[in-house]
């Protein structure tokens, strides 16, 4: 079977056709494929019908899967999946309700982030619901060339879920339990970081509560919010973005060294529902720009 790779995104992402995932993949077309992963950034496939193991195999294709780090969202079977649904069955969330509904790269907030994210549309809104995508390799690229090198050597703080608010609904303080806080100390990443295999640089640093960024290493709290706020608005262009809109059947997979990524499942209206799964695969420790 030929396969066919077409951009969609204005300077990234791109949807490949002639795939089906459900069967074992020759290796030119695995080679085709990841080198439109790490081209693109964003991949997407439309129309599969996979089983959990399918998905899980296809996942590991991408490097060791690791699971979520809370734990009632795996799926029963496959643990290295993620549940996530704005349902509710028996009175409880099927899956995590809005994850991730703010800009942030996966895993950030552990020594080493993940590499590649995807998802599988099992159910999705008539309208709503759309991921958004924001090339970080580009927006490095856009800064003035001053604003660069004052980047270069700068280290974050990244500790999850932390929130300056500790009554925030979703902070480390009220969400995790012992055992996961105790399992998510604090990390430094660099600001800037090289891309492990096509050395890319780009932004690594993000305003979402998973993230939680918590300062910049040696700096005072007035200058690294500054900093940080002018790096989150730059970033924030539309210039380096991408919406995708679901449809049932799609796997869409990102790479996380070189984008951040937004959910709008907080914005769908109560009766339309988004239910996936998802795999995050191990990358490798940021390397400083």
């Amino acid at each position: 079977m030929t396969i066919t790779v077409r951009r969609i995104g204005p300077g990234f992402a791109a949807e490949i056709s002639g795939v089906d995932l459900s069967t074992p993949l020759s290796e030119d077309n695995w080679e085709r494929i990841y080198q439109a992963f790490l081209e693109h950034k964003v991949i997407a496939f439309h129309d599969q019908a996979l089983s959990a193991a399918e998905f899980h195999k296809f996942g590991e294709r991408f490097g060791t899967i690791e699971p979520h780090t809370v734990e009632m969202y795996r799926h029963a079977e496959r643990p290295g999946i993620t549940l996530l649904s704005n349902r509710t069955e028996l009175g409880r969330p099927k899956g995590i309700k809005d994850a991730g509904s703010h800009w942030h790269s996966d895993y950030s907030y552990k020594a080493v982030p993940a590499k590649a994210t995807m998802l599988y549309a099992l159910e999705t809104p008539d309208e709503g619901g759309d991921t958004l995508f924001g090339d970080l390799a580009a927006a490095y690229q856009a800064l003035p060339k001053a604003t660069k090198a004052s980047l270069h050597g700068l280290q974050a703080r990244h500790h999850y879920r932390w929130d300056e608010n500790r009554n925030h609904p979703e902070g480390r303080w009220r969400l995790l339990t012992q055992t996961e806080r105790d399992q998510t100390p604090e990390v430094v990443h660099p600001v800037v970081r090289r891309h492990p295999e096509t050395g890319e640089l780009s932004i690594f640093v993000f305003p979402g509560l998973t993230s939680g960024v918590k300062g910049i290493v040696g700096k005072a709290p007035g200058e690294s919010r500054a900093l940080l706020q002018g790096l989150y608005e730059h970033c924030d262009q539309a210039a380096f973005h991408f919406r995708y809109k679901w449809r049932k059947g799609d796997v869409l997979v990102w790479d996380n060294r070189a984008t951040m990524h937004c959910a709008t499942t907080d914005k769908l209206a109560p009766d339309q529902f988004r239910s996936m799964w998802r795999i995050n695969t191990t990358g490798t420790a940021p390397v400083p720009g």
